[in-house]
C-alpha cells in the first residue's frame, strides 16, 4: 500500500458550525472516531434509541458502522469539536464497543492535546492516536452480542469444518430452527446459508487452484461440486474469475 492509500484510513479534522446543525448517518460511519467538544453542545442518538449528550470538555467515541443522527447546538454562536477518525481498531473485544462518552483524566488529555492542536497526518500523529486508544480502551463499554451475528458466525465456522451437511443440521448445532437460521443469516449477512456454503466451497477450491496442480475436475471432486461446469458457474458468480485466471494470478505474485 502506498502512502496516499494508507493515509486514506485516517481523517483528522476540527468541525465548526456557526449555527445549530443536524446530521444523519443512516448507513453507518465508515471509520471509528474519537471526538472532543470545544464549544457548544451535541446530542447523538443511535438507530436503536440509545443516546449521549455532550458538552464542552467531553471526549467521546463513535464506533465504525454506527448508525446515528446528531444534533449540534450552537449555544454561544458556535459548535466546535475535534474529530479523529481511523479505520483499523485491533480491539480486545470481539464485539467492539458502543457509542459513548470517554472517561479520561488530565494525564490522558495531555496525550490527546497534540492531536487537538494539530490535525497533520504523519507517523507521530497516527502513533499518538493508537497510543491514546490503548489508554482508553479498558474503560470503553463493550457492545452486546447480537443474536443474529452470533448464530451466523457459528454457522460459518461449522461450514468451514464440514460444508456438506444439511442446513437443518447447522441449525440444530446453532440451537435454532431451520427457518430461524435463514432469518438470522439474512439479517446478519444479507444472504442465505446456501450462498454462504457456496462461498466456503469456493474458498477451498481457490486454495487448491493456487497451491496444487490438480485439474479442475479433481478439485471439484475433492471440494464437493457436482460438476466442473457448475463449479465454474459458481466461481464466476462469487469471484468474477475463471479457474485459469486464478491460477495465472497465483503464479505472478
Amino acid at each position: 500500500m502506498n502512502d496516499i492509500g494508507f493515509l486514506k484510513n485516517f481523517l483528522f479534522r476540527e468541525l465548526c458550525f456557526k449555527e445549530d446543525h443536524y446530521t444523519r448517518n443512516c448507513n453507518g460511519v465508515n471509520l471509528h472516531f474519537i471526538g472532543y467538544m470545544k464549544e457548544g453542545r451535541g446530542v447523538l442518538t443511535t438507530s436503536d434509541g440509545s443516546r449521549i449528550e455532550l458538552c464542552v470538555g467531553d471526549m467521546f467515541y463513535i464506533p465504525k458502522g454506527c448508525k446515528y443522527h446528531s444534533h449540534w447546538i450552537a449555544e454561544s454562536g458556535c459548535v466546535r469539536f475535534d474529530s479523529i477518525g481511523f479505520l483499523y481498531f485491533p480491539s480486545k473485544s470481539p464485539n467492539g464497543y458502543i457509542l459513548q462518552k470517554v472517561d479520561y483524566n488530565g494525564e490522558l488529555f495531555e496525550k490527546f492535546r497534540p492531536l487537538s492542536e494539530s490535525k497533520e497526518l504523519n507517523t507521530s500523529s497516527i502513533g499518538r492516536t493508537y497510543a491514546l486508544l490503548g489508554e482508553i480502551e479498558d474503560s470503553l463499554v463493550e457492545a452486546p452480542v447480537d443474536t443474529a451475528t452470533g448464530v451466523a458466525e457459528r454457522m460459518v465456522m461449522l461450514m468451514h469444518k464440514d460444508p456438506h451437511r444439511s442446513v437443518a443440521d447447522y441449525a440444530g448445532d446453532c440451537g435454532v430452527s431451520e427457518s430461524g437460521l435463514y432469518l438470522y443469516v439474512k439479517r446478519a449477512m444479507g444472504t442465505t446459508p446456501n450462498k454462504v456454503r457456496q462461498n466456503v466451497l469456493c474458498d477451498k477450491a481457490v486454495q487448491l487452484l493456487e497451491t496444487t496442480n490438480l485439474t479442475v475436475e479433481e478439485i471439484c471432486g475433492r471440494v464437493g461440486f457436482s460438476s466442473s461446469s457448475y463449479f465454474r458457474k459458481v466461481l464466476w458468480a462469487v469471484r468474477k474469475k475463471t479457474p485459469s485466471e486464478i491460477r495465472k494470478e497465483a503464479t505472478t505474485i
